[in-house]
């Protein structure tokens, strides 16, 4: 870490002040400058990474016409600065400057903006290489870090250096505490499993309680109004036996399904008590058991 720190110096001490405040932005810091008089460039980043406006600035800008190949549309900084502060406005400038580019700019590009743009198709060393894993939620190894430290030429190689060994020692931990967390859960599991048995038993008892006080107040209604209901239960006879045989079918072919989905939501609203979120839960433990 102190070698980084070192590098880290040195390279400050090299670049532009539109790369620091670029660079400060990315590591959540603000990096002040002093813009000269008819600087759009440097006002456009001090704007876009300092006090996070510029439409002024980016106005005046897109209004200067390309000369000889020079535009900040292929200005790496300037480019990142202007859909800081019109993203949909530069959404195909990103696009057709990724689409010539490596990870490396993939990355910074998605890390400043908030973006999750997967157009770069070509890998260009190791630092695109890093950056690719660290995208896609790769494993990093040693080896993966130590190809990049010799060939660290920029503060935006560095800050994927950092952020690859960042995601490498938390891949390290979470290896290491993999087993604890699988026990965790399991346990977890186990003490809900018994909630569960308790919360169906109180609720068939509750079902059973009140059928019990329900049902003899019916079948005595019945009985002494029989006279009157008896014609209309002779018309309504058959098409209640239909419509039973109609619903038992139904019900015998999605059965599983709704036995599920009553389950799921009994189960939900027993865990909500607990102060626990059901559907998280099972995504934990889904995520847990992929991976013994």
């Amino acid at each position: 870490m102190v070698h980084l720190k070192d590098l880290e110096s040195r390279l400050i001490s090299t670049s532009s002040e539109r790369d620091l405040t670029l660079f400060s932005f990315l590591n959540g810091r603000r990096h002040s400058i002093q813009v000269a008089p008819n600087d759009l460039e440097s006002e456009l980043c001090y704007d876009a990474f300092v006090e996070g406006d510029g439409d002024i600035a980016l106005s005046k800008l897109r209004k200067i016409k390309p000369f000889k190949g020079l535009h900040y549309t292929n200005n790496f900084v300037l480019l990142i600065a202007a859909a800081k502060i019109d993203l949909n406005g530069e959404e195909d400038n990103i696009i057709s400057y990724l689409s010539k580019h490596g990870y490396k700019e993939q990355l910074i590009i998605n890390y400043a903006l908030g973006t999750d743009y997967d157009i770069a198709n070509q890998i260009n060393g190791p630092i695109d290489s890093l950056a690719n894993r660290i995208e896609k939620g790769q494993k990093i190894n040693k080896t993966d870090i130590q190809q990049c430290l010799s060939l660290i030429d920029d503060l935006y190689d560095l800050f994927i250096l950092e952020k690859g060994i960042i995601q490498s020692i938390f891949q390290e931990n979470e290896e290491k505490n993999l087993p604890s967390y699988i026990l965790l859960v399991d346990t977890q599991r186990k003490a809900l499993k018994r909630i569960e048995l308790v919360s169906f038993t109180l609720l068939f008892l509750a079902f059973s309680y009140v059928t019990y006080l329900i049902v003899p107040s019916i079948i005595t209604n019945v009985v002494k109004h029989w006279d009157t209901l008896e014609p209309i239960a002779y018309i309504i006879d058959k098409t209640v036996i239909v419509i039973l045989l109609i619903t038992g079918v139904v019900v015998a072919t999605k059965v599983k399904s709704i036995k599920k989905k009553l389950r799921d939501l009994i189960l939900a609203i027993v865990y909500k008590l607990l102060g626990i979120s059901y559907p998280d839960y099972q995504k934990l433990l889904n995520t847990i058991n992929s991976q013994q």
